[in-house]
């Protein structure tokens, strides 16, 4: 296993077992927003990262975009609040990896509320940086 798809699953499982963010989009958190059924929903972005050798110690910096999706109505605000939830359950958060990977951290550098061209989706932009080692 990659150690981006050891974080994205963790990062998946904080967001489906946090009861704030569940509690806004239910278990709507998708791999990618085409996967979406219905809305509101959360949907994970690009990624990218840079590897970092110190000595013998092996670790990564990867940014992660959760994206935030919201159609119910024609303002930002439940779109804000999924935002907040989403940042409440990721920002500093202690998630535990698949071996050999171990987190060391995981900080907001990002974030963006917008309306999508349709004129009618919100659209939420959270961005994380994340240190990887392992």
């Amino acid at each position: 296993m990659s150690a981006s798809f050891a974080l994205q699953k963790a990062i998946v499982a904080a967001l489906r077992a946090n009861s704030g963010v569940t509690s806004l989009i239910s278990d709507r958190v998708y791999d990618d927003v085409a996967e979406a059924d219905a809305y509101p929903c959360i949907s994970l972005g690009p990624s990218f990262f840079s590897p970092e050798r110190q000595d013998c110690f092996k670790r990564r910096m990867e940014t992660v975009q959760i994206d935030v999706w919201d159609q119910s109505q024609l303002k930002k605000e439940p779109c804000k609040r999924i935002c907040d939830a989403v940042v409440a359950a990721l920002d500093m958060a202690n998630l535990s990896l698949d071996d050999p990977y171990a987190l060391g951290r995981i900080d907001l550098t990002l974030a963006r509320i917008m309306e999508d061209p349709d004129g009618h989706t919100k659209h939420g932009v959270l961005q994380f940086e994340c240190e990887i080692n392992g």
